[in-house]
């Protein structure tokens, strides 16, 4: 199951030839907007640059799905290169637009609004980013130098770990494994197999330890000078004002994630405990049963959209879609990234999944996971370009929701031994993106502040922090091996988003709120769910997630989604 990328465009030289004719119209348009002050013809402008950004998408969805299934090929590698220059040009632009608009009055805005609604969250955007907005040149400078920052940065980390191979004896036999093949072994059920393969694939990030140094400590220091620039508070609060949530909001999630880690603890002490044996980091995750079950990627395909079709007749139909069109990258290859994607930079072209499929029930809630994304891809395909896509914090919604969605439908079939194993086994991706992805957001913080205040890191000291984000989320319940304090450098969101990780806690815990909604009202949320999807970005997450009932913002809202993992995890271990 692969994709067939000759059905966006039929080579690279055309995809080229394309993104350059919307390009040289996306200057125009821009040159005249520059000097235009009338509500009717920036409205109309504003739609043509809309028009041709969108365009250009899909040549920038070709060529990164096309380096994604191929980082070793020189073509490819070339194409991401050229197209990096080309968008730089485009982010230029951009940001003439947003200067130009920032620097009109209230009045004109707010008439572009009156002669079209569906532009109000836009430009609600140009008012809020005016304190945030340099000028015109700067602005240009911070674009075009793009390519040559912390993004081209942190594509040498992915270059390092997607090149990694390891030989390793599995079943009596040597085997080629890749890093995210090796990655899968601590879901092994060998032990020994799980903490050798994760002691080697830790170790090899070890010894390129002076590059990945580098490269993270200079990713940090250009994201901290930008936020400087753009008069954040906080590295941190950049990235919230992205995601168009408050800093006491993003706080109150880390505060009441870290406050409830006992949750964690418990469970890893029953897991000990029935496992009869002292785990380590490598075996969190080690399945429950001896046996580990494997699942034909058409076991998985019925599985997956018998939940989505329970749900509701369209979202099943959209997720099958993606098997019939053959818009699903599946199994893990040389060259290949790793970890999993949805793909959907334009409304002119559907969504696109990547994954590693391994065969077992975590791959199964990973596809679920994505295809959750294109569901919400395929939805807000009916906005505009500037409405379709959603900050982080609303752009895991679907995708967790989808996870829950085959996670109830595969419970409701189990019970005694069986039903409790299988519970355990989501709770532990709970953690995964509840607890886990806190503690990466406490190691971002604490990493920032301290290259703040010496200049630079080293890798030992890099260590050393992780170990204590790892020390006071896991406590003694676990042990945690010298080797698995290089586990920060493997963890690709650091290198490629900075602070992108507390959006999956963000989601998990409001997927926990609306699942709950979706338990007690059924068919009416539904509705109002799917209506929600469709709506993409078009308003803010605020005024979106009030549609369904949720307020984020309320003093008890991420506390009552702990409450519902502990209730998980009592069902589990009394």
């Amino acid at each position: 199951m692969r994709w067939d990328l000759s059905k966006i465009f039929p080579d690279d030289a055309l995809a080229l030839e394309h993104a350059n004719v919307q390009l040289n119209r996306l200057k125009d348009f821009v040159s005249k907007l520059e000097s235009e002050h009338e509500p009717e013809k920036l409205l109309e402008l504003i739609k043509l640059i809309e028009d041709t950004v969108d365009e250009f998408g899909k040549t920038s969805q070709y060529t990164w799905m096309r380096y994604s299934i191929s980082t070793d090929d020189q073509g490819a590698q070339k194409l991401l290169g050229t197209m990096e220059k080309l968008w730089s040009q485009v982010s230029e632009q951009l940001a003439v637009v947003q200067v130009h608009l920032s620097n009109l009055s209230d009045a004109v805005l707010k008439a572009i609004v009156q002669l079209d609604p569906n532009y109000e969250h836009y430009i609600e955007r140009v008012i809020l980013e005016r304190n945030h907005t340099l000028s015109k040149d700067a602005e240009r400078i911070l674009a075009l130098t793009s390519t040559t920052r912390r993004s081209a940065i942190a594509k040498i980390h992915s270059r390092l770990e997607s090149s990694y191979t390891f030989e390793l004896e599995i079943d009596g036999q040597i085997q080629k494994l890749t890093t995210e093949q090796m990655k899968a072994l601590r879901r092994s059920p060998d032990g020994n197999l799980r903490k050798l393969g994760m002691k080697m694939l830790l170790e090899r990030f070890a010894s390129d330890a002076i590059a990945i140094t580098e490269i993270y400590n200079l990713i940090i220091k250009d994201y901290a000078l930008e936020s400087k620039l753009r008069n954040f508070k906080r590295p941190i609060s950049m990235m919230n004002f992205h995601n168009e949530v408050s800093d006491e909001v993003v706080d109150k999630l880390v505060e009441t994630t870290n406050k409830n880690a006992e949750i964690l603890r418990k469970y890893y002490r029953w897991k000990s405990a029935y496992m009869n044996e002292r785990l380590t980091l490598a075996d969190v995750y080690a399945p429950l049963k001896p046996v580990k079950r494997k699942f034909e990627i058409e076991q998985a395909k019925e599985i997956i959209l018998d939940a989505y079709y329970s749900f509701n007749k369209k979202a099943g139909e959209l997720v099958q879609r993606f098997f019939e069109e053959e818009r699903i990258e599946l199994y893990p290859r040389y060259g290949k990234v790793s970890g999993a994607y949805c793909i959907y930079l334009s409304t002119k072209l559907p969504p696109y999944v990547l994954t590693n499929y391994n065969g077992d029930m975590y791959d199964i809630m990973t596809l679920a996971h994505e295809l959750g994304h294109g569901l919400h891809g395929e939805l807000s395909r009916s906005q505009t370009y500037f409405n379709h896509d959603t900050p982080l914090t609303l752009a895991e919604l679907a995708s967790v929701f989808g996870e829950f969605l085959v996670f109830d439908k595969l419970r409701k079939t189990l019970d005694g031994e069986e039903r409790k194993l299988f519970t355990a086994s989501k709770i532990e991706e709970i953690f995964a993106t509840t607890f886990r992805q806190n503690m990466f957001t406490m190691f971002e913080i604490r990493v920032f502040d301290e290259i703040e205040r010496q200049g630079y890191l080293s890798w030992e000291e890099l260590k050393d922090i992780y170990y204590q984000v790892l020390l006071e989320l896991f406590g003694d319940v676990v042990d945690i091996p010298e080797w698995y304090r290089n586990e920060w450098a493997m963890v690709s969101h650091f290198f490629e988003t900075p602070f992108y990780v507390y959006a999956y806690n963000f989601a998990n815990c409001l997927v926990i709120a609306l699942y709950k909604k979706y338990l007690s009202e059924g068919q009416t949320f539904i509705d109002k769910y799917l209506e929600l999807l469709s709506y993409g970005g078009k308003y803010s997450p605020e005024k979106l997630l009030a549609r369904v009932g949720i307020d984020i913002a309320k003093e008890t809202f991420w506390q009552e989604a702990f409450d519902f993992i502990d209730e998980l995890v009592n069902e589990v271990v009394d």
